[in-house]
């Protein structure tokens, strides 16, 4: 299991602490389907094979406990959470307005440097390594949206971002991408979604982003997830 030292937060270098690393080490255990939604996570187990104490692994899912990742039964332990397709129906009809702001700003604000580095996402999230990583394209998508996101240049609009979609970006592919015959399709469309979301900013017009960000991540959803994702209600109206 990876455990870089360094990730980017806000367009800066965080060097994480013991806690975030073992909460990163979790997730994807959670990504990758080790741990499955509804399975007890051991502490004493994990302390040992992440080498940190029980302080420390409490202290990584308290945190995994705020992103909505586990949660605490009384005197039970720590489980992993959970969504069902009411929970994503609700999220997204949180999260797409939210997130159309963020597109239409990035669409005006967006500089050639940074044009480059959404490209490069999407080209690592096609690419043979993506394919054979559940991890390595997760990563991929969130920073993809991050990116996005502090590109739009509104903090308060990227941490409500971040808390309400980080749940999504988890359990959206969480026992959807092993090894099965709709892996390949699967991918396939949620790389082409990035793209119209790319190719909708790169047009640098506000409007038109937020239009085919609106309208690519629903039917998405829609088509992926089967879920029943209203057009017109989440479409901007200027």
């Amino acid at each position: 299991m990876r455990s870089p030292s360094i990730r980017r937060s806000t367009g800066a270098i965080h060097l994480q602490t013991a806690p975030e690393l073992a909460a990163q080490a979790l997730r994807e255990a959670i990504i990758s389907g080790e741990l499955k939604g509804g399975d007890r996570v051991l502490e004493q187990k994990w302390s040992l094979r992440l080498g940190v104490g029980q302080p420390t692994l409490r202290e990584a899912l308290l945190e995994l406990e705020h992103q909505g990742l586990v949660y605490k039964r009384q005197q039970r332990g720590t489980y992993v959470a959970q969504m069902s397709p009411e929970a994503y129906q609700q999220i997204l009809e949180v999260r797409i307005p939210l997130e159309s702001i963020a597109i239409g700003r990035a669409a005006a604000l967006l500089t050639p440097g940074q044009e480059k580095e959404l490209v490069k996402l999407i080209e690592t999230m096609s690419g043979s390594d993506a394919d054979s990583d559940v991890n390595a394209f997760h990563d991929c998508d969130v920073l993809f949206h991050r990116t996005i996101w502090e590109i739009a240049d509104n903090p308060y609009l990227a941490e409500v971002l971040e808390t309400i979609t980080f749940r999504l970006f988890v359990f959206s592919i969480v026992g959807r991408w092993d090894d099965n015959p709709t892996t390949v399709s699967e991918r396939a469309a949620a790389v082409k979604q990035h793209q119209n979301i790319l190719a909708g900013i790169r047009t640098r017009d506000a409007k038109k982003a937020r239009q085919t960000f609106v309208k690519s991540t629903v039917k998405y959803w829609n088509t992926q997830y089967k879920l029943k994702l209203k057009l017109e209600d989440l479409l901007p109206d200027g």
